[in-house]
C-alpha cells in the first residue's frame, strides 16, 4: 500500500494509454524518478489516467456498474500536450495533462454518475476532477525527504513545454494503490 493514508480503503478506475503516449510517459517518468531517486528499487507507477476513485468494500457493485457503462463505448482517444504541477493531501504531482473530448468526457462523466449516485465513488467535485497522467509524485517514495524545493525546480523546467503526443485507450482496469504488479489489478475490462 501506499506509505500514507491518503488512499486507504480505496480502489482506482484507471484508463490505460498506450502507443506515443505511453513511451513518452515512460521516458519521461524514468529520467524524473532517476534523478530525483523517487521510487524504491526503480519499480514505477503504472502508466494511466485515473477516472475515479471507489471505495473498496464496494467493489462487486462496481464492477456491476462499470460493465454496464462500458457497453456504449469503444477506443477513447488520448491527447496530451502540456505539463502541470500540484500537491494534495501532503504529496507533490508533475503530470501530463489530459486534454479532455467529447467521448472521454462522457464516458467519465456517465460512470462517475453512476458511481456516485450508489455512493461508491470517492471523489468529490468531480467537475473539478482534470484528466492527467502523473509522471513525477511521492505518493509511493520512501521519505518525503526535502523534496518540496525540488519539486519547484522541476515545475519550473517544465512549465510552458508542449509536447504532444496522441493514442487510443482501450483497457479500462480497477487498481489497489500499490506497485506490486501481482496485486494491483482487480479487473480489467476492454473498451
Amino acid at each position: 500500500m501506499t506509505n500514507n493514508s491518503t488512499f486507504e480503503k480505496q480502489y482506482f478506475v484507471v484508463l490505460k494509454p498506450k502507443g506515443e503516449v505511453l513511451e513518452l510517459s515512460k521516458l519521461l517518468q524514468k529520467k524524473l524518478s532517476n534523478q530525483f531517486d523517487l521510487y524504491p528499487d526503480g519499480i514505477y507507477p503504472e502508466i494511466h489516467i485515473t477516472l475515479d476513485r471507489i471505495k473498496e468494500d464496494r467493489l462487486d457493485e462496481a464492477i456491476e456498474i462499470i460493465e454496464n457503462v462500458i457497453l456504449k463505448y469503444t477506443k477513447i482517444n488520448i491527447k496530451v500536450k502540456d505539463f502541470d504541477c500540484y500537491s494534495f493531501q501532503e504529496n507533490n504531482f508533475l503530470v501530463l495533462n489530459v486534454e479532455e473530448n467529447k467521448k472521454l468526457v462522457e464516458f467519465s462523466n456517465e460512470l462517475h454518475g453512476r458511481l456516485a449516485e450508489k455512493d461508491i465513488s470517492t471523489i468529490e467535485n468531480y467537475d473539478e476532477w482534470k484528466f492527467h497522467i502523473s509522471l513525477a509524485s511521492t505518493v509511493f517514495t520512501e521519505t518525503k525527504k526535502d523534496f518540496k524545493d525540488e519539486f519547484k525546480n522541476i515545475c519550473f523546467r517544465f512549465d510552458g513545454i508542449e509536447t504532444p503526443r496522441e493514442c487510443k485507450a482501450g483497457v479500462l482496469e480497477i487498481w489497489r494503490p500499490t506497485l506490486d504488479e501481482d496485486i494491483k489489478c482487480l479487473k480489467q475490462f476492454q473498451l
